[in-house]
């Protein structure tokens, strides 16, 4: 008889699948309403356990399915900010639920819901260390959305930390030793460099970060010499051989990578190509 019953069970779970696998095109195929009707009300959390019958997994799925079935065609300010609270809710329901962080980074920060989508990827980042791409959407979120880019690189290289395949782990490496390069805070990004380096098993990637930490110690310096400079004279100097002429520097430092530094039009040292030294304001 269990046998019976077990057979019985495993073809009833088999045509409850047919069924199911019939009906999903036919339920994507037909319209959705012009507006989201799924996104007017927020149910509490406590309720929506309550109608999971206490299973916080499902109540998750149940709300994620309501995410994913709302149209988002002509949905207006509230109904987005509804959809951020469903997906809050899901995250903490279930922080490592991939369509929901899936759909956080593909509509909530283009709509205005950056912080709850961060809130979001951030979790599932935590849930998840075996996946690199919520830490990558966080990344690009905080350089694209929050203009931080010192935050992106360091979210940047939780990805890469997540990563497994070797290769994808050097490409994120090498975008947040890029986004580091940007930020204004140079020590962080001298820091992450040394950091990455010493992690890498890619002795040419570490020597390629050595050069980039190398190169951003030379601009730091320069920086602090332009700005001493200023102090002294009560100007801003055009030519970096101004520092050198009144013996703030020895010497301007040189390259890692064979460029040339300039002071640009902020007053900042800069990295350009030797013709554009050349053609431009001369060092």
């Amino acid at each position: 008889m269990a046998v019976v019953g077990g057979r019985t069970g495993l073809a009833l779970g088999v045509l409850s699948f047919v069924v199911y696998a019939a009906l999903v095109p036919a339920l994507y195929a037909r319209p959705r309403p012009p507006s989201s009707g799924e996104m007017e009300v927020a149910v509490p959390r406590f309720a929506q356990v309550l109608m999971a019958a206490g299973d916080r997994y499902l109540a998750a799925d149940l709300a994620g399915f309501r995410a994913l079935v709302a149209s988002t065609e002509k949905m207006d300010a509230e109904n987005y900010r509804i959809l951020a609270i469903v997906q809050s809710d899901i995250s903490w329901f279930n922080p490592a639920h991939e369509d929901n962080y899936y759909i956080a980074a593909a509509i909530l920060p283009w709509n205005g819901e950056v912080a709850a989508a961060q809130d979001i990827l951030r979790k599932a980042s935590d849930a998840r260390p075996f996946d690199w791409q919520p830490a990558f959407y966080y990344a690009f979120n905080a350089i694209h959305f929050l203009k931080n880019p010192q935050m992106g690189a360091e979210w940047m290289k939780i990805a890469a930390d997540h990563a497994s395949d070797d290769i994808e782990k050097i490409q994120l490496q090498q975008v947040a030793a890029q986004w580091a390069g940007k930020g204004e805070d140079r020590e962080f990004a001298i820091r992450l460099h040394r950091a990455m380096a010493k992690e890498t098993r890619h002795r040419s990637f570490a020597g390629f970060l050595e050069k980039r930490a190398n190169r951003l110690e030379n601009l730091l310096m320069l920086d602090r010499a332009i700005a001493r400079y200023d102090e002294l004279t009560g100007k801003p100097p055009v030519r970096l051989q101004q520092l050198v002429d009144i013996s703030i520097l020895p010497a301007i430092p040189s390259d890692p990578f064979l460029m040339q530094y300039v002071i640009d039009a902020n007053g900042k040292a800069q990295v350009v190509q030797p013709r554009a030294a050349e053609s431009g304001r001369p060092r």
